[in-house]
């Protein structure tokens, strides 16, 4: 089925861009674009669409007042985006489906995309509404704070993967993904490191990407993914690149182009270490 998709965005050019990048997807279909948050919410109302792309920071209404207003009932999956890191970072916690920070990196567009997907195939409509409701909800009583993250946990359990099912002899064993260490880009498979030995898996970095809890595992470079809590230390190198140095003595590259967004997602990793 296509995913009914709308843009939510007053900039005109920030729009044709994530039409563009929609274009070549075969299961997406925009219905519509708007300029505001007021016409967003007549057109959710007329399309019904499944996702919807809402720029945070609109004149007027912005997209986190105006899905405090349509109410969690008539809200799609949202993938936030948003030019302040600090509102990212709010996405993030409160569970909406991902965000993209502007300008529009295409590998995280890709990401966002994917994990949309994901939502729209595992979770029931019943359930991208609790989500959303965490967001509305998340400053109108403290009492509820509680109740609220533990919904936010089963769901997150549920969403990522907990083992990877790797190729053994004739058959196939689940190796879990808390003893890998990092993850590497090998052709049309990805080698899974644990410690001094890996894993082949079938997949390509993107797909796996997707499937990984961020607040875990985040994407230091095209071709690696590295576990947070595996981290000794990151020491720049030059021209922005770092690398990243793990627990079991790995070394990664982390690319200067991955650089910013690996950071953040590393401040709101779970149980990050204190990093020189």
């Amino acid at each position: 089925m296509k995913i009914r998709t709308l843009i939510v965005d007053d900039e005109p050019p920030a729009r044709e861009g994530i039409r563009l990048r929609l274009a070549g997807e075969g299961d997406i279909e925009i219905v519509g674009e708007c300029g505001s948050a007021r016409a967003a919410m007549a057109a959710i109302d007329e399309f019904a669409p499944d996702l919807l792309f809402l720029d945070v920071q609109m004149p007027g209404m912005s997209g986190i007042e105006m899905l405090q207003a349509i109410g969690e009932d008539r809200v799609p999956a949202v993938i936030l985006v948003t030019a302040y890191e600090e509102h990212a970072l709010e996405a993030f916690e409160v569970s909406v489906v991902d965000y993209i920070l502007k300008p529009i990196d295409n590998d995280r567009f890709e990401v966002a995309l994917d994990r949309a997907r994901l939502r729209l195939e595992r979770v029931r409509a019943v359930e991208v509404s609790g989500q959303i409701k965490n967001l509305i909800g998340a400053s109108e009583a403290s009492a509820s704070r509680s109740s609220v993250s533990k919904a936010r946990a089963q769901s997150t359990s549920s969403e990522y993967l907990s083992h990877f099912l790797v190729a053994d002899g004739d058959g196939e064993r689940p190796v879990p993904t808390a003893v890998v260490d990092w993850i590497e880009a090998a052709g049309d498979y990805v080698r899974l490191h644990e410690g001094a030995r890996y894993h082949l898996l079938r997949s390509s970095m993107t797909q796996l990407e997707a499937s990984l809890d961020p607040r875990v595992f985040g994407r230091a470079h095209r071709s690696t993914i590295v576990r947070f809590d595996r981290i000794n230390e990151i020491v720049p190198v030059h021209h922005g690149d770092a690398e990243i140095r793990l627990a079991g003595g790995a070394t990664v590259r982390l690319s200067r182009s991955y650089r910013d967004r690996f950071r953040q997602a590393l401040a709101t990793a779970r149980r990050p270490r204190s990093l020189p």
